[in-house]
């Protein structure tokens, strides 16, 4: 089995067996040794986004487990010099990366090993980065532009709601429903955008044909 350039392999276990699905550079140092800093361990979940984006997706089940590897090193040292100043963007870079890899079982099953591992306020902590995650996924996560259009009163405000609901989630059942608003939101506001579109076109003719 090849080494990485610390001198370690991928480990005999389970997680190792997780590893071995996604690319490895063995020009790097191990999983186990890149994980023992912040910024190794943000590689590491982006390695795994950006391998699932240019190759075969993997298994949901197996992302999940090492989406929980890389939680779980991080969360273990984040009050350690390092870890504490790139907490939060550790958590965003594990709301976008779980979000993008894992379906709904997979998200419930993971906030549920956060909590029972780590506490209910990390996993409150996670479950809100995946929320915000979410909306700005769907690109919902600031009012549209023009913001002070009337016609885009009721949507703006439920995308500020949603927001400040996602900076407040408390439980899975509750980033149920910001990830299925903000697939409501995205579909409302396509559909607004197309309308006002539409209606800017018609007027543009309506002054060219006054205009002969």
């Amino acid at each position: 089995m090849p080494t990485f350039n610390c001198g370690h392999e991928l480990p005999k276990s389970r997680v190792g067996a997780n590893l071995s699905h996604i690319p490895q550079d063995y020009g790097k140092r191990c999983p186990d040794c890149q994980t023992k800093t912040a910024t190794g361990t943000i590689g590491l979940l982006r390695n795994l986004q950006q391998s699932c984006e240019n190759e075969n997706s993997l298994d949901p089940n197996i992302s999940q487990r090492l989406i929980t590897y890389a939680f779980d090193r991080f969360v273990s040292q984040r009050k350690t010099s390092g870890f504490k100043q790139n907490f939060d963007e550790f958590l965003r870079a594990c709301g976008e990366v779980s979000l993008h890899l894992l379906g709904r079982k997979q998200l419930s099953n993971f906030i549920l090993t956060a909590k029972n591992r780590w506490g209910s306020e990390i996993a409150k902590q996670a479950l809100r980065a995946i929320g915000t995650a979410a909306l700005k996924a769907n690109g919902v996560y600031t009012p549209i532009e023009p913001a002070d259009a009337e016609i885009l009163t009721t949507l703006n405000r439920m995308i500020t709601l949603c927001k400040e609901r996602a900076s407040a989630i408390d439980v899975f059942d509750q980033l149920e429903i910001i990830l299925n608003s903000a697939k409501i939101l995205k579909s409302l506001q396509n559909e607004v955008i197309f309308a006002l579109s539409h209606l800017e076109e018609g007027f543009t003719k309506w002054d060219s044909i006054g205009s002969k």
